[in-house]
């Protein structure tokens, strides 16, 4: 928000505070000030007028001009289009530095001297792109003065940064009831005479609020008779000092209010309208296309504007652009309204738009100054646009608006604040910020907030009011009191703590991604079914809450290797949304996901490329189940997003929580990247809840030597080893461990077939065992694993 130091002064009296000082009491008062511009007197920037203009000979689009400044006449060469003699400009002389740096010397263009510049607004700092140079109406009698005063070129702008709390400072008269209420200054009010004439506005037009939920307040006015042309040069300065273009009389005026008092308006070319002005919401399919030019589609809870056969406007967004202001319009229909901040703030999310009206409806704006607001619009136009104002406010049966009112306590507000502010000096900053103050009962107080004040609901909005003005420097910093005896963390918090230091430690990056995420890209990894969609999302590829938390990993994993960077290890603890049934909240549990790449180890020397990821992965799973002794297994997994033959799912004592594997190549192909990614997700609610459940017995251990036999057969490729593994480790207590040592494959034994080799460690807790006890399992081994699996011995 910019706020011009002259437009202010139309409230306060500031020539005596330091805009320095300014600067610090506002942003200390919870107004940061992100920008402080000082606009000094721009000399040698004179009234000048366009005697002659001829066409360059050398250059088509530039011409030979003779300019005037009272005293002497300059040759300067303009490549201005709309350059003309007889003009009045604003003129730098040899030797004038303008606002955005260029020091204007003599020059020679295309072989023919120039002795100055005509200006545009944007080289005098004005305006940030300008289609030609500026005109002056003025009178001849100003050639040769300084056009600085004139053009407002001497001013001071603050670029505010404005929360979404507060509202009531999106205008100049807000910053001017803060800066009031901070160095206790008298505010200045203005005054305006509206004279209506003898027609009836409800003669012409009628208006009907069908939604009185979304729209509580809607006023009109009709003013007949308008002149379109340029607003006053100090209007015009005006906006531009806050960075808006100025356009036409009409348009500029409800700008200007916008700006001035933060109540958007917006104006009809009465002309366009047929019959009545109609309040309610679109009705399915319905179109407008809109002041700047694109065609939107409406939904069914959408507020709009409308007469009795079309859309004129998207109420508190955006007009529609055959029903606006142009050069041929006579008389106007004049809005002035309150609509509700959710339904503005929904509909210009889904619209993709947001408008200085919509930017402040959708924050709140003072509901008890509307009806002030119309009138002052409607005066500005009968003095600038020359309109004859109809007799009569068009209004809907709007209920009275009543302020809020607060009970606090002042001794509460201290203990909170760690403050001794006494009575007299809490009711005078309330006074200040406009609050009245009454006694309610024992030290309680009942105060009634001005309706510019949304954002104040409960007693503590209070006590950050006195602190505000009281001033936070004031405020004796104090360490926070600690108890002794604070309660352990809870178990899951412990966990997720040591889990993530053992992850760093191990060469992992937290990741930190939104809950949200585009449902498309989210439909490649579970269903639609799940997913908890947001009615109104920040963005169109944020419209769904996440049913996993990997999928944010990849896009971080993606996003890296586009960048160059291929040697990815990334972890994420989160929440995870599924939806249950339409009628109850959506199960939210804590998930941890993993995610590496093909080439997730650092480039060095020391490293074999031999490392493969999918082990590696796995070996961190079984890390974080081994650290906490839960027995854990693996089995086939048959999700659909992961490679088929390289992903499992994770046993933890007989129940499935969380799976692994590298991406299916489909997803990588959609991916559109040209290395492998691997992922793993832990469903780590479930894994908490088996920690604290789980019992740890511990067992004797053997004292006696024990026997290692290894044991190579061949079987069809297709047998799953981790089978077989079970298999053997069934066949009697004196195995202890059953390894797999080796893998071949080749045309000795076939394509089809596999050699495996497993290392058998065989011990008994009672003795030394003999050669013939482990040959005899050993026999019952290859036996078994004939029968069941097909193996034979190699």
């Amino acid at each position: 928000m910019k706020v011009s130091y002259s437009w202010l002064s139309d409230f306060l009296d500031i020539k005596g505070i330091d805009p320095k000082d300014l600067v610090d009491k506002l942003t200390m008062s919870g107004l940061e000030v992100e920008e402080l511009v000082i606009k000094e007197k721009v000399d040698n920037v004179v009234f000048g007028k366009v005697l002659e203009k001829v066409k360059h000979p050398d250059a088509d689009k530039l011409s030979i001009c003779k300019v005037y400044d009272g005293l002497e006449t300059y040759q300067v060469i303009c490549g201005a289009a709309n350059v003309d003699s007889g003009q009045i400009v604003p003129f730098a002389r040899i030797g004038a530095k303008l606002p955005v740096g260029l020091k204007i010397k003599k020059a020679k263009i295309r072989g023919i001297e120039s002795y100055g510049m005509i200006c545009s607004a944007s080289e005098l700092g004005l305006e940030d792109k300008s289609d030609g140079i500026m005109v002056l109406n003025v009178s001849e009698e100003k050639l040769g003065e300084n056009v600085s005063e004139y053009l407002g070129l001497e001013d001071v702008i603050l670029d505010i940064s404005i929360t979404p709390n507060r509202a009531d400072c999106l205008s100049i008269y807000g910053i001017a009831r803060e800066i009031s209420a901070l160095f206790n200054l008298p505010l200045k009010n203005k005054t305006y005479s509206l004279t209506e004439v003898d027609e009836n506005a409800a003669d012409y037009k009628k208006v009907e609020v069908k939604d009185k939920d979304k729209c509580p307040i809607y006023l009109g006015r009709i003013i007949k008779d308008v002149k379109i042309q340029e607003s006053p040069v100090w209007m015009q300065n005006r906006l531009r000092s806050v960075g808006v273009r100025p356009i036409n009389n009409v348009v500029d005026i409800t700008n200007y209010v916008l700006f001035e008092y933060g109540q958007p308006l917006h104006t009809f070319d009465m002309s366009k309208l047929k019959g009545n002005v109609i309040i309610r919401t679109a009705k399915p399919g319905e179109k407008i296309i809109t002041l700047d030019g694109k065609e939107r589609e409406l939904k069914d809870y959408m507020l709009v504007i409308a007469d009795e056969e079309k859309v004129i406007a998207v109420a508190g967004i955006m007009g529609g652009e055959h029903s606006g202001i142009c050069d041929k319009t006579k008389d106007v229909f004049l809005e002035c309204a309150y609509f509700k901040p959710e339904s503005i703030r929904v509909t210009a999310r889904r619209l993709g738009m947001q408008t200085d009206s919509s930017y402040r409806f959708e924050r709140g704006i003072d509901k008890g100054n509307v009806f002030n607001m119309v009138d002052y619009a409607a005066c500005l136009l009968q003095e600038y646009a020359d309109g004859k104002v109809l007799k009569g406010v068009l209004s809907n049966d709007y209920d009275k608006v009543k302020p809020v009112k607060v009970t606090f306590s002042l001794s509460k507000v201290n203990k909170l604040l760690g403050t001794d502010i006494k009575t007299e000096e809490a009711k005078d900053i309330l006074e200040r910020l406009q609050f009245k103050v009454y006694s309610h009962s024992n030290n309680d107080y009942e105060v009634e907030v001005p309706t510019h004040r949304v954002d104040i609901e409960r007693w503590v909005d209070i006590a950050e009011e006195i602190a505000r003005v009281y001033g936070y420097d004031k405020i004796d910093t104090t360490i926070p009191e600690i108890k002794a005896d604070s309660k352990q963390a809870p178990l899951f918090l412990k966990i997720q703590k040591e889990v993530r230091e053992s992850l760093k430690t191990l060469g992992f990056y937290e990741a930190i991604n939104f809950s949200f995420m585009n449902d498309d890209y989210l439909a490649k990894f579970d269903e639609k079914e799940k997913f908890v969609y947001l009615k109104n999302p920040l963005s169109e590829d944020m419209n769904a809450l996440r049913t996993y938390v990997f999928p944010g990993l990849i896009t971080n994993i993606v996003g890296n290797l586009r960048q160059g960077f291929v040697h990815g290890r990334f972890f994420e603890f989160a929440n995870v949304f599924v939806k249950t049934s339409e009628d109850k909240l959506p199960e939210q549990k804590l998930h941890l996901a993993l995610s590496i790449t093909s080439e997730f180890w650092p480039l060095s020397w020391l490293v074999k490329d031999a490392v493969e990821p999918f082990y590696y992965l796995k070996g961190i799973v079984e890390n974080i189940f081994l650290n906490y002794k839960l027995k854990y297994s693996f089995e086939r997994s048959d999700k659909r997003f992961l490679h088929p033959g390289k992903s499992a799912y994770l046993i933890c004592n007989g129940k499935r929580v969380g799976f692994m594997g590298e991406l299916h190549p489909d997803i990588i192909e959609y991916l559109d990247v040209d290395k492998n990614i691997f992922i793993a997700e832990i469903f780590f609610d479930e894994i908490v809840k088996l920690i604290e459940s789980n019992k740890i017995k511990y067992k004797k251990f053997s004292v006696f030597p024990s026997v290692t036999k290894d044991l190579s057969v061949v079987v069809d490729k297709d047998v799953f080893v981790y089978d077989m593994i079970k298999s053997i480790e069934k066949m009697s207590n004196l195995i202890d461990a059953v390894i797999l040592y080796d893998v071949y494959k080749g045309d000795k034994i076939g394509n089809e077939k596999i050699s495996i080799t497993f290392r058998i460690f065989f011990s008994s807790i009672e003795r030394t065992l003999t050669d013939e006890e482990t040959n005899n399992l050993l026999e019952k081994i290859i036996s078994d694993l004939r029968e069941k699996f097909g193996a034979e011995l190699r």
